[in-house]
């Protein structure tokens, strides 16, 4: 037996206002499916960065913004969570970016999921020139909801095993 998931197709409204057809008891499974799973991706990504914000003196003007964002692209649609922090680099009016992030895109050739973390530096800290640099990528496209679903979850626990990149950045412990 051949067991397909089938991911809600996007249909256009309005040139303004695309939406989710969940016309069907399956089109709805999907569309839960991928709400809870990014709502627990969601979480377990902010248990994470939140334990680095206390475990590591960010600075005092520092902050961490966990985010869940829905895109459009002309590809499909694109939800992803981010958590960043923010904060100066000392002597530095800019703020500069720490990014964990998950996503997966929904396009007619399939499901894409990407994780990322990078950096924004302002001025250079730790090991890192001012610049932005990608400290983890990776990217597979072409997968069923399912099987996107699912490699999103360990992609996401890579992330929440990258706990030295604080002290990479040269922030002391508390």
């Amino acid at each position: 037996m051949v067991s397909e998931t089938h991911v809600p197709t996007v249909l256009r409204m309005s040139d303004d206002a695309p939406m989710l057809n969940v016309t069907g008891r399956d089109d709805a499974e999907s569309a839960a499916l991928l709400l809870t799973t990014m709502h627990g991706l969601h979480k377990q990504l902010g248990d994470f960065t939140t334990q680095l914000y206390i475990a590591y003196d960010f600075g005092d003007e520092s902050g961490l913004a966990p985010a869940i964002l829905i895109e459009k692209h002309a590809a499909g649609p694109e939800l992803r969570i981010r958590h960043c922090f923010g904060f100066f680099a000392e002597g530095d009016s800019d703020v500069s970016e720490l990014r964990f992030s998950a996503g997966v895109a929904i396009t007619s050739a399939g499901c894409i999921v990407e994780a990322m973390v990078d950096v924004d530096l302002e001025r250079p800290l730790g090991e890192f020139g001012a610049d932005v640099h990608t400290l983890y990528f990776e990217r597979i496209d072409q997968l069923s909801l399912s099987d996107a679903l699912s490699r999103l979850d360990e992609q996401v626990t890579a992330l929440c095993t990258m706990g030295d990149v604080p002290n990479r950045l040269g922030f002391d412990t508390r």
